[in-house]
C-alpha cells in the first residue's frame, strides 16, 4: 500500500480555520473504536496544531496509530465546515509555548498557572492533511 502525499488546504478555507478556535479531532483507539473530542487548535495557514496533555488518551491513541480526523464547523453558519483526514504527529512543548500561544489566540489571555496538573506534560499534535473536504451542503441553500 503506497503512502498518500500531504496536501495544502484549500485557501478557501483559510478563514473559517483562522476565525474559529475549537474543532473535533478523531483518533482511533487499540480496540479499533474511534474516539472523537473537542479541542483548541491553532491555524497558521499552513498547519492545524494542538495543544494538549501528553497523558490524555488522544495522545497514546496516536502514538499508537497516527491516523486523524479534524472537523471545525462555522459558528455563524453550521452549513460551512471543513473536515481534514490524514496524519498526526506528536512533539513535547516543554516550556509550554505552544500552549500559552493557542490559549492566547483563543482566550485573549495567559492560561491560569493551575491549568495543568502538577508536573504534567504538554505535546503539540501537528495534522499532516492527505485529504480536506468542505462541501457546500444544499448547495448552500440553506446558509445563513
Amino acid at each position: 500500500m503506497t503512502e498518500k502525499k500531504e496536501v495544502a488546504i484549500p485557501e478557501a478555507h483559510h478563514e473559517l480555520l483562522r476565525e474559529q478556535h475549537f474543532g473535533f479531532l478523531t483518533t482511533l483507539r487499540p480496540d479499533g473504536m474511534l474516539s472523537t473530542n473537542p479541542v483548541g487548535f491553532l491555524f497558521d495557514g499552513e498547519r492545524v496544531r494542538i495543544s494538549t496533555l501528553g497523558n490524555r488518551f488522544k495522545v497514546r491513541n496516536l502514538r499508537a496509530d497516527p491516523r486523524v480526523a479534524f472537523c471545525v464547523q462555522s459558528a455563524s453558519n453550521p452549513m460551512d465546515y471543513i473536515e481534514i483526514r490524514g496524519k498526526a504527529t506528536i512533539a513535547d512543548d516543554p516550556d509550554r509555548s505552544f500552549f500559552r500561544a493557542q490559549f492566547m489566540d483563543g482566550a485573549g489571555s495567559e492560561p491560569p498557572d493551575d491549568i495543568d496538573p502538577p508536573d504534567a506534560e504538554r505535546v503539540i499534535i501537528t495534522l499532516h492533511p492527505q485529504r480536506v473536504s468542505a462541501p457546500q451542503l444544499y448547495g448552500g441553500r440553506f446558509d445563513t
